[in-house]
């Protein structure tokens, strides 16, 4: 048995992003999976979707991914992928679970660093990313941007990468951002609402098995036209449902 877990914190992200998110891991996986969400609100998940309640550890958001470098995570064991709220699954992602078992696998930034986004772990592994991190976690907070810097400063040891052709971003490898975006006149218009219609679609490129959407836009945004220098991505209907 394999495990999705999933966070909902606070109010960006509706009960709905959820729903979807546990429908595309069903279509897209023929392994015996459990599907969690760790949230402060279960309202509105739907039935089949196991929530453990997220404990008030006086941190916010993203830090909370964390957790999943507990000695324990409530009673969740073995094989995890965590899954960011704004993905969107495009191919079965069985072999995510099973490729080289038993290694601590994340998405590498194509600029800098790593992005969590989509992760694996054993649970109960790495612990020393949750403990370190809770008995510094103000100075941590304050220097770092988010949670999967610390992972990558923690755990450098184990910082393997999905095959780059599996897990990819909508920003950087979808063709999605247009040619010619104005430069400073161009922020200014996006600012003010008047930015030029953007032209043509977004492409999904052969073997993906899920498209990561970090910051903006998320997937709502661009699947039923642009969004600012964004261009329409429909094939997002197809498969974020």
């Amino acid at each position: 048995m394999y495990n999705v877990v999933c966070l909902k914190w606070g109010s960006k992200y509706p009960a709905e992003f959820v729903n979807r998110l546990h429908n595309m891991v069903r279509r897209n996986t023929t392994v015996p999976i459990k599907f969690y969400c760790i949230t402060d609100n279960p309202e509105g998940l739907d039935e089949g979707i196991n929530f453990r309640m997220l404990p008030d550890l006086g941190i916010k958001g993203w830090w909370y991914k964390l957790m999943l470098f507990k000695s324990e995570l409530f009673d969740i064991s073995g094989t995890t992928i965590f899954l960011d709220l704004d993905v969107v699954i495009t191919a079965n992602m069985d072999e995510l679970f099973t490729y080289e078992p038993g290694t601590f696998r994340i998405i590498k930034d194509l600029k800098k660093g790593f992005n969590s986004s989509v992760f694996r772990l054993e649970i109960g592994s790495q612990t020393e990313v949750w403990e370190r991190f809770w008995e510094n976690k103000e100075s941590i907070i304050e220097r770092l941007h988010g949670d999967q810097d610390w992972i990558a400063e923690a755990i450098p040891q184990h910082m393997n990468e999905w095959p780059r052709e599996w897990v990819i971003s909508f920003k950087k490898q979808c063709n999605a951002r247009a040619k010619r975006t104005w430069g400073a006149i161009g922020r200014i218009l996006l600012k003010l609402d008047m930015f030029p219609t953007t032209k043509g679609y977004a492409q999904l490129p052969q073997g993906a098995k899920i498209v990561i959407f970090h910051g903006k836009p998320d997937p709502v945004d661009v699947m039923n036209g642009p969004w600012g220098v964004w261009k329409e991505a429909p094939w997002i209907r197809e498969y974020w449902k």
